[in-house]
C-alpha cells in the first residue's frame, strides 16, 4: 500500500511534520519544508491555553551537509493569539530555537568539530557556514577553574599568543590530562596564577615534575612547599648525551672526509646503551673509541651515568651522582663542564627520580599537539581562544 506521508519518518526532522524533501539539481542542494503539528499552546504572558492561529511566518535556514550537499530547510511557523490577554506569540519548535538562524544540531556539530585537531576554517568549510560564526560560537565556551591534582607536570612552549612569546602548560602526568594553560612563563605571572588557589589546596600537591628549569623550580618551592620536585629523566640524560655529541663533533673535524662521514653515520653506536650492543656493534664501537682518547673518556662518562638510575634508593643514587661528578671533574673534558654545573645544582631533584614512574612524557606530547594546532591554524593570537582550544582538544 502506497503512503503519501512517507517523508514524516525522516530522521533529520524528529518531532516535526515534513511536507517535502527533494534534491534541487540546479543549486546542487537538498530542500525541505517542515512545520509543527497543530497543538494547544500556553500563552507565555498570562499562562492560559489557546489554539487560535493568527498567521504564519516562513523562515529559511541552512542545516548540516547531507551526502556532500547543503540542506536548505524552510520552516512554516504559526503565530498564536491568546483570547484572554490578546497577546501574540510564536509556537515553540524543537528543530530550531527562537531568534536563531541555524538549527540546534548545527551548533552542537560545530562545537564537536572544534574539539578536534583542525582549524576553524576547515570546520566552517565542512559545515557550510562562515568562519566568524564558528569562532563566535566557540568563544561562548568557558572552561571552569581546574582543580590541582596530587602530581603535576609543568613545561613551556612557544605559543605567540596574547602578546607573549612563551606560554606554560600545566598537566596531570598520571591521568594524562592538560590542567591549564598559563599566558606567560614569567615568575611573577606564575606565582600570581597559583596564588589563586588557597594554601590548603596547594599543600595537597605531592609531586611536581619538570625539566631542568631554575625558573620553574623556584616557583615550585615558593608555591608548593609541601611538594617533592622530580627532575624529568629524559632531560637529565639528554644533557649527558649532548655533551658526548659535542665531543664527537669536535673529534671528527680532525678526520678526512671519508672517515668523518663514517664517524657521523656511526654515531648511534655511541648513544646506544652498552647492554644493547651486538658483537658487530662492539667491534665498530671499539674502532671509534680507538680514534680518540677524549671520545673514550666521554663514552665512559655516559655509561657510568646510567648507574645513577640503577640504584635502589635515593640516598644511593645521590651518592653515585656525587662520584660521577668527581670522575667528570678528573677527566676534565670541556664539553662536560655544563653537566657538572647543572647536576651539582640539581642533585636532590635527580635523585628523586628513583622510585618514581612519572615523567614529562605526556606534557611533551601535548606540546607537540599544540604546535600542530598552531601550525594548521596559522597561529592563534587571542590567548583565551587559544587556551580553550587546547583544553577542549580530544
Amino acid at each position: 500500500m502506497l503512503h503519501d506521508n512517507y517523508t514524516q519518518s525522516i530522521p533529520f526532522f524528529k518531532g516535526v511534520i515534513t511536507k517535502y524533501f527533494v534534491e534541487d539539481e540546479s543549486t546542487g542542494s537538498y530542500k525541505a519544508f517542515i512545520e509543527m503539528p497543530v497543538n494547544e499552546h500556553r500563552c507565555p504572558h498570562c499562562g492560559n491555553s489557546t489554539t487560535y492561529i493568527k498567521d504564519y511566518r516562513l523562515q529559511t535556514v541552512r542545516d548540516l551537509v547531507v551526502l556532500g550537499k547543503p540542506l536548505i530547510v524552510t520552516i512554516r511557523k504559526r503565530r498564536y493569539v491568546c483570547k484572554h490577554c490578546n497577546a501574540t506569540f510564536t509556537e515553540e519548535n524543537p528543530y530550531i530555537k527562537r531568534y536563531c538562524h541555524f538549527p540546534n544540531r548545527l551548533y552542537i556539530e560545530s562545537l564537536t568539530e572544534s574539539f578536534r585537531l583542525q582549524s576553524f576554517t576547515s570546520v566552517a568549510k565542512r559545515l557550510g557556514v562562515s568562519v566568524t560564526s564558528i569562532i563566535r560560537w566557540f568563544d561562548k565556551l568557558n572552561c571552569p577553574h581546574p582543580k590541582l591534582p596530587e602530581c603535576i607536570a609543568i613545561d613551556e612552549f612557544r605559543g605567540n599568543a596574547g602578546g607573549e612569546k612563551f606560554q606554560c602548560n600545566v598537566a596531570d602526568p598520571v591521568k594524562h590530562k592538560v590542567i591549564d594553560i598559563l599566558p606567560s612563563r614569567n615568575t611573577e605571572d606564575l606565582c600570581k596564577h597559583f596564588l589563586e588557589y588557597p594554601y590548603k589546596e596547594r599543600a595537597e600537591v605531592k609531586k611536581i615534575v619538570m625539566d631542568l628549569s631554575t625558573l620553574f623550580r623556584s616557583v615550585a618551592k615558593t608555591m608548593f612547599p609541601e611538594a617533592k620536585i622530580v627532575a624529568d629523566k629524559f632531560h637529565v640524560i639528554r644533557v649527558v648525551i649532548n655533551s658526548l655529541e659535542n665531543v664527537r663533533k669536535r673529534i671528527q673535524k680532525e678526520f678526512h672526509e671519508t672517515k668523518r662521514k663514517w664517524f657521523k653515520r656511526s654515531r648511534y653506536l655511541l648513544l646506544k646503551p652498552e647492554y644493547k650492543l651486538t658483537d658487530e656493534d662492539k667491534t665498530e664501537l671499539a674502532r671509534m673509541l680507538n680514534s680518540s682518547y677524549d671520545l673514550e673518556k666521554a663514552y665512559v662518562l655516559k655509561e657510568r651515568f646510567y648507574e645513577v638510575f640503577r640504584k635502589q634508593t635515593r640516598t644511593e643514587a645521590k651518592k653515585e651522582l656525587g662520584n660521577w661528578l668527581l670522575l667528570a671533574a678528573d677527566l676534565s673534558l670541556p664539553e662536560f663542564r655544563h653537566c657538572i654545573t647543572t647536576f651539582s645544582n640539581w642533585k636532590t631533584e635527580i635523585a628523586n627520580i628513583i622510585g618514581e614512574r612519572v615523567s614529562n612524557g605526556f606534557i611533551e606530547g601535548s606540546n607537540n599537539k599544540i604546535k600542530v594546532l598552531k601550525r594548521i591554524s596559522y597561529g592563534v593570537r587571542n590567548f583565551d581562544r587559544f587556551r580553550n582550544r587546547i583544553l577542549y582538544l580530544e
